[in-house]
Order: structure tokens, then sequence, then C-alpha cells
């Protein structure tokens, strides 16, 4: 068989699932909408039992891989004991949980305000800003993502159909002021090192021009993922902080996409000598359950407290069994040494991907740390102009070949479970480069790449 005449041999009841859910449920769906049925360690299998290689590890969240035996166990014995209860009421293992939290973070970050989703984590944290400055503009960086709900919404900006129409119901004080250090793609295009750092005071001048210049807050992911996997400058957080600093606001660093382990640290910002006024968290903490959470000190959240919310609740933040679970995976992630893992396994997988990116012009870049890596696509390496639809064919390839990824516009994301073995690099890396042989050979052909995500490109014409 040659690589034009692979195609997907899904069975009558597949497709009726797929035709199902397309009439009954309104979400965000990949070509094809294959149907998972169950999932073992780094491999996720569709109803009708194929496997494929789980290189999302879910949405980002599942860092030990799918059904992982003590995770299995925690789940069957806290259904056994109790699975939700009043959030006005607290249990033992939301508070070992954020206890344990507190334990891994340093200077005075100890105090845990949980959610649901990431969202309402950052939104918390904003809450938590203006509750302690009484000021009122939320600055962001060009090219973040912080969650969908709205104020969550107005300080993403990574663009796509997410955005449309919402423009009367986003918050006014919320500025995307920040230039993000895509030093690959310089926003003002000088080149790292030289540049000093120019980014952040091109910044600095834009906040005087769109900010009302009450800034309560700071928020930044310390890698900006869905913007492009835009891994900073040594020295930029630092300089970012200080930046916070001198217009009296907090500093929030959200590391929903980042945390625990998968950069090589159990908390990304360790990588670059910053203790932040506020942290969220969410995904990759939850091992696949609806907990989030922000975390701050006390002096911060007494200050708050009272005000904008806070300390803020919702029907399901700080339910036993997701607290349970989530507890169980950060203490085996703590046990066993995952960050070091994923480093060292990390590692590797970063010397196989410059192995495609030598050979491929459509790779233009590789960007990550740890166990998390982003492929930038092109359509020219001299003009590094963005290549959705390439990104998508090897994507979409790449489910052909037993491999599943994620691409968001030009930006093909790896980021498997953190228990993933070297061998298992080497077959995944052998698919996808299978997938970028059939991407650049123009299969499948007619794509229509703008329907996949929230965030997807607009197809030219």
């Amino acid at each position: 068989m040659t690589l034009a005449e692979k195609q997907f041999n899904f069975s009558n009841s597949h497709h009726d699932l797929m035709r199902r859910d397309a009439e009954s449920v309104l979400g965000w769906r990949y070509e094809p909408r294959v149907m998972f049925a169950k999932g073992k360690g780094i491999v996720i299998t569709d109803v009708d039992g194929n496997d494929y290689y789980d290189m999302t590890s879910g949405m980002m969240c599942m860092v030990l891989g799918h059904s992982h035996p003590e995770l299995v166990d925690a789940i069957r014995d806290q259904a056994d004991k109790l699975v939700h209860e009043s959030s006005w009421y607290g249990n033992p293992w939301l508070i070992e949980f954020a206890e344990l939290i507190g334990s891994t973070l340093p200077g005075d970050l100890k105090l845990v305000n949980f959610a649901v989703t990431g969202s309402e984590a950052n939104e918390i944290a904003m809450r938590l800003a203006l509750g302690v400055t009484g000021k009122y503009d939320i600055v962001s960086i060009i090219r973040g993502l912080h969650g969908g709900s709205l104020a969550a919404e107005g300080v993403t900006a990574v663009g796509g159909a997410r955005k449309s129409n919402l423009g009367p119901l986003l918050p006014p004080a919320h500025r995307n002021a920040i230039y993000a250090p895509l030093c690959y793609r310089c926003p003002i295009n000088l080149t790292y090192p030289s540049c000093d750092i120019a980014c952040l005071k091109a910044s600095d001048e834009l906040m005087e021009h769109v900010t009302t210049r009450e800034v309560a807050l700071i928020m930044a992911e310390t890698i900006p993922v869905a913007g492009g996997m835009i891994v900073p400058p040594q020295e930029w957080l630092g300089r970012l902080q200080e930046l916070a600093k001198r217009w009296g606001a907090l500093f929030c660093l959200d590391e929903a996409q980042l945390a625990p382990a998968k950069t090589g640290k159990i908390w990304a910002f360790e990588h670059y000598g910053v203790v932040p006024d506020i942290l969220t968290f969410g995904k990759g903490m939850t091992a696949g359950m609806g907990i989030a959470g922000t975390v701050t000190t006390k002096a911060i959240a007494d200050e708050a407290r009272g005000k904008a919310g806070i300390p803020w609740g919702g029907t399901y933040s700080g339910d036993p069994l997701p607290a349970a679970v989530a507890l169980k995976q950060f203490q085996i992630v703590l046990r066993d040494n995952i960050a070091e893992r994923a480093a060292k396994v990390g590692a590797y997988l970063g010397r196989r991907l410059d192995e495609l990116v030598a050979k491929y012009e459509p790779i233009g870049d590789k960007r990550g740390l740890g166990l998390y890596y982003m492929l930038d696509i092109v359509s020219s390496r001299q003009t590094k102009a963005p290549d959705p639809a390439m990104a998508e064919r090897i994507r979409y390839n790449a489910l052909l070949e037993g491999l599943v990824l994620i691409a968001v516009k030009n930006f093909v994301r790896i980021c498997p479970p953190l228990i993933i073995t070297e061998a298992e690099v080497d077959e995944a890396v052998g698919r996808l480069e299978r997938a970028i042989q059939l991407a650049i050979a123009g299969y499948p052909k007619n794509l229509d790449f703008s329907q996949s995500s929230s965030l997807a490109a607009i197809e030219p014409g």
C-alpha cells in the first residue's frame, strides 16, 4: 500500500456514533470524529478496537496516562465513601491536596481557592487583584490563553472563532497589552539577545496608551502554549514581574497547561527564578477530574476577603471525588520523581524532533520544555509564513498512523503522558514522520481546517 492509498476504515456502528454526535452534541470536533472507548497508559482505543498513541494526554490532563491502576483504585475507593458535598463544608482530601500543593511552592504561596475549571481559577485571580488593589485593569499577554468564561476570554488573545460576536459581553477593563516574547517571529522585529528584551519596553509604552493606568493585575502563562509554545528568554519573566511592581499591580502566572512536571520541574516558573503573587492551575493537576485552583498568600487573601466575591465558591468546587483523585496523582508525581523523568525523556524527544526539523522544510521551528513541544509549521522557512493547512494535514495523517495530536492554526502540539518511554517516543516520531511525508505529498486533499476548534485559523477565501 502506498502512502496515498492509506485511509480510515471505520465500522458502520462507529460511523453511526459519529453521525449522532454531530446531530446531538454541540462541540468542536476534528475530522474524522473518532469515538474513543477506553485507554491504558499512553494508548487510547476507539470503539472499533483501533489503538492510538495519545500524544495530547487527553486535553493535556493525563500526566500519568490513562487508567493508572492507583488512580483507578482511588476513584473506586472514593466513590464508595463520598462523591459530593455542599461547598460550604470541607473534606479531608481537599485539605490534604491544598497542603501538598503548598508544600511544593516557594515563599508564602500556601492558600488555595479551589474551582472546577482553569477559567474559573483565573477569574479568582482577577477577583483577588481587584479586591487587593482597588484598581480595574487586567493586563495580559498578546498570544495568551486563560480560558473560555467571559472574564477569562477577555484576557485571552489568541484569535480564532472563540471571540466572534462576543464584544458586548466582554468586560471593557481587560487589556492585551504585553508583547509575547516569540523570538522566532519577534513582534518588534529585533533579535535576542541583542534586543535586551525590548518587547517588554515596548509593552510598557503600550500600557501607557491602552490602559486606564489603574492596573490591578498582570497575568501571563509561564509559557504561552496555544499562542505558539513561547518559551521566554531566561530574564523575561523576572522583568515582567518588575513591570507589574512599577505599575503597582499584582503578578499572576497561569500554569494550567504546564503543571505538574511537564516542563521537567513541578512548576514551570521554577525554571525562571520568579515567585508570583498568584498562581493558577488546572488540566494536568486534575488527573482528568473537575478540579482547579488559585494559590496565593495569606496576606493577599486576607486583604481581598469580602471584596470582589472572595473567597469564591461554586456547586462543585472542592468536591471529595476529584480532590481525592487529584491528590493521589500529585502524590505519585512527587513520589516517582516524574519531573526528573520528564526532563530526561523530554530531552530525548526534543532530539528526535530536531531530526524532523532538519529533514522537512515545512517544520520551521520546534519549541518547548520537558515533555511538552510544539512544531511551528510554515509555508516558507525564509518568510516563516504560517501554514495552517499543512499543520492540519499532518494532524489528520498522524491519526491515520495511530497518533493523536492537536493542531491549532499552524502549531502541532505534542504533549504525551509523562510515563512515555524512549522506545515509545521512537515509535511516535516514526509515525509522525510518515504523517509529515503524507502531508507534503498533499494528502488529504480538499481539507477544511476552519471548523476544527475555537482557535482554528480562517481558511483563505
